[in-house]
């Protein structure tokens, strides 16, 4: 029986507004407590698993001008980190990462950002019906805290896959282990993206002595096709 396919209409863009930090693998322990301090207790912490699928349009635009328009989209399957091949309990989203705003005298990175929630027998195929193919993929692994109900602070670390399709072959990416962090919050329009930086730009102070946040250069974060 063929499975449904479908995502949500009218799936609104919003602004995510973030900073960017790297913390060395023997002073993750001391950012954790700092979180837990900020956001809670040792409760407060979820843990996740992410295995990230880059997808690329199936058909290469000619060169030139057009390229520009465009866009990989991401296929994100979030996995139950304690039984990671337990598919029955995974849940697909489709994401659209739009081109970052090129303004240097923001307090934090901002782009347009689509989240589309995917019901599917077979996500992969869902994305080829779009007109999309694989390109690569990696797995993020880590756990993230809500600070103040509306920032959240990822702290993870990313995985190739030795073998294609499969988490459980995971190999850290950086061999001295270190950690990612990604501060995020959303703005829900763009008049509210600049109070927004103000105070991730804020926030940001809370962790001077944890990590060095930043924003990351928008060339960086550019949602470019890896054309050949």
């Amino acid at each position: 029986m063929a499975g449904k396919k479908h995502t949500g209409a009218n799936i609104p863009t919003h602004y995510e507004c973030s900073l960017h930090g790297l913390v060395a693998q023997t002073h993750e322990p001391q950012l954790r407590t700092r979180l837990e301090a900020l956001c809670g207790d040792t409760q407060a912490a979820h843990r996740e698993l992410h295995h990230e699928i880059m997808c690329v349009p199936s058909v290469t635009t000619p060169i030139g001008p057009s390229r520009r328009e465009d866009h990989a989209l991401r296929l994100r399957i979030e996995l139950d980190p304690l039984d990671p091949t337990n598919t029955s309990k995974a849940s697909h989203t489709i994401c659209f990462l739009g081109h970052p705003e090129p303004r240097s005298d923001r307090g934090a990175s901002v782009r347009p950002v689509t989240y589309a929630n995917v019901i599917s027998d077979n996500a992969p195929q869902f994305l080829s019906l779009l007109g999309y193919k694989f390109n690569s993929e990696f797995v993020r692994k880590g756990y993230w805290f809500l600070y103040k109900h509306a920032f959240k602070v990822v702290v993870s670390q990313v995985y190739r896959l030795a073998e294609p399709g499969n988490v459980l072959s995971a190999q850290c990416v950086d061999p001295r282990g270190s950690w990612l962090v990604h501060i995020v919050a959303d703005a829900m329009s763009q008049e509210q993206v600049p109070r927004v930086c103000e105070q991730l730009d804020e926030l940001k102070k809370l962790f001077n002595d944890y990590v060095e946040l930043v924003v990351v250069d928008h060339a960086f974060l550019e949602n470019k096709i890896p054309y050949n």
